[in-house]
């Protein structure tokens, strides 16, 4: 988050932060796998956690320093749907293999840092001019025809 009165100086940097530090996985955490639902062939997918515990840093500086932050939560729900354009993607060179849906997505969010509360407009009320679904495979997992 930014303060548009500073000049848009950066002021929240919410995320659970890398783990293990220093060269562990940046900014990802496991969800309970009924946090997904999805049925990308059919372009229609949700993803939606309650009080996930992350961290809140001063900046995205801050983040990276290995400094314990803020305790906060999060909560979001994300509705994808629609099938616009199919894309496959096939490359033995980058062990890489991708199958995408475009189509559209709205989402709801909000956090808790302390006695701070923030909270986006409803569910129904968003819009995106992008969203993308699908499954992909690479390394080890990729299939070589």
């Amino acid at each position: 988050m930014y303060d548009p009165s500073s000049g848009y100086t950066q002021i929240n940097d919410m995320n659970p932060g890398i783990s293990p530090y220093p060269a562990g996985l940046f900014w990802t955490i496991a969800l309970p796998p009924q946090s997904v639902v999805a049925n990308p062939g059919a372009g229609k997918a949700v993803y939606k956690a309650t009080n996930v515990e992350i961290r809140n840093f001063v900046d995205f500086n801050e983040s990276l320093s290995g400094q314990p932050g803020d305790p906060a939560t999060v909560s979001f729900e994300v509705h994808w749907s629609g099938v616009g354009q199919r894309l496959n993607i096939h490359s033995e060179d980058a062990n890489f293999g991708a199958e995408f849906v475009r189509g559209r997505a709205q989402m709801e969010w909000s956090a808790v840092v302390g006695d701070y509360h923030f909270k986006s407009d409803p569910l129904a009320t968003s819009s995106s001019d992008f969203a993308e679904m699908g499954t992909m495979r690479n390394g080890t997992f990729f299939p070589r025809q």
